[in-house]
């Protein structure tokens, strides 16, 4: 295949994806899945631990394929990431990102504002009920500490190879793919994917790119993907969780 071709499919793929995720009543969970706790506590504006008081959902319908979506209202017993919530409700949509709760149950939840600007958790990342959520706070905890400690992140992600003839993502993932990671101070570093088209590194903090290095494969982020690879903060502590889509020149 050669560069003008492959270039023209990457970005047929890139902007039918992009055209699939733009809708603005469309809420789908992003890749990777699971995103990392140390990923997604940095792109969370609130990470809390909160009981839940009550329940009422909108519209009030006995019809389970009519509700639209469910308001929760909370008592915060701890805050681990920003600042007051604006109000004492929490919201989840009926849609494939719906994060539901059982009353008097309490729960660690990554919340973000949703496209009504409603503080809404949701069921794409580290969000569970607190008797799940051993493991992520303790890597709460750990991310803490190393943002106290100034302990660098970790830059990972997969590489993956699109469906043959289609604009999908297949699940096999490109070995062997060299990437170069860029910081602002110039030491660039290379990386390059395992058998299943996995890569990590850990860096110091700072803001970075990461791109594909290779003569052999055409590389391009994932559109769906949690995160961009072009200019990204890194705090100490934190995690990127990059998704690429790759094609033979």
């Amino acid at each position: 295949m050669n560069h003008v071709m492959s270039r023209g499919i990457f970005t047929s793929i890139a902007i039918s994806l992009v055209a699939f995720s733009a809708g603005p009543a469309r809420a789908v969970c992003m890749q990777p899945q699971p995103v990392r706790v140390c990923t997604e506590f940095f792109h969370s504006e609130n990470v809390i631990v909160a009981k839940i008081l009550s329940v009422r959902k909108i519209p009030d319908t006995p019809d389970p394929n009519n509700v639209e979506g469910w308001f929760y209202r909370i008592a915060v017993d701890k805050s681990l990431r920003g600042g007051t919530l604006p109000t004492d409700e929490i919201y989840t949509g009926n849609d494939e990102t719906k994060f539901t709760m059982e009353v008097g149950k309490s729960y660690l939840l990554f919340i973000n504002k949703n496209q009504q600007l409603r503080a809404a958790p949701d069921s794409c990342g580290n969000s569970s009920e607190l008797s799940k959520a051993k493991s992520s706070i303790m890597a709460i905890d750990a991310i803490l500490k190393a943002a106290a400690s100034g302990g660098g992140g970790d830059i990972g992600g997969r590489v993956m190879l699109p469906v043959a003839g289609s604009q999908a993502m297949s699940d096999a993932g490109a070995p062997g793919v060299p990437l170069v990671v860029k910081n602002y101070v110039g030491r660039d570093q290379t990386v390059s994917t395992d058998e299943r088209g996995h890569f990590d590194i850990h860096v110091p903090a700072g803001h970075y790119t990461v791109e594909g290095a290779s003569e052999a494969w055409e590389m391009m982020p994932y559109a769906l993907s949690y995160m961009k690879p072009a200019d990204f903060e890194l705090p100490d502590g934190s995690c990127a969780d990059l998704v690429f889509l790759a094609q033979p020149k």
